[in-house]
């Protein structure tokens, strides 16, 4: 699978996208790209919004898409999710989960990009 991924290469270090960067993340853990994927953590880690114990992303500073910003955050959280799971890689999720359980609506589900 690693090799049909080799066209996406390309797109590793173009961090002018959010969220393609958090799905290109995802997409490499699935595909058992651990190199690459801590390479995309890591950016995403930079450009994270802490406040707190919370952790999200958005896809510039000023957007206000919080159906975008789930979708991110959840895409994030999957890929952090893919690989070990150390006491750090916990804390970290669980900063994205708290963050994810604040945006549910009062059915419990998500306001939806789709």
């Amino acid at each position: 699978m690693k090799q049909s991924l080799s066209c996406l290469k390309e797109f590793i270090n173009d961090f002018s996208n959010t969220y393609t960067t958090a799905l290109l993340a995802y997409v490499f853990s699935l595909a058992g790209d651990m190199e690459t994927r801590d390479h995309l953590l890591q950016h995403l880690d930079s450009v994270a919004i802490k406040d707190g114990s919370f952790i999200h992303w958005s896809q510039t500073a000023t957007e206000t898409s919080a159906s975008l910003s789930v979708e991110i955050s959840s895409y994030v959280l999957l890929a952090k999710l893919s690989a070990s799971h150390t006491n750090e890689d916990r804390g970290y999720a669980s900063g994205i989960v708290r963050w994810l359980t604040t945006q549910q609506n009062h059915y419990g589900g998500f306001s939806s990009t789709q």
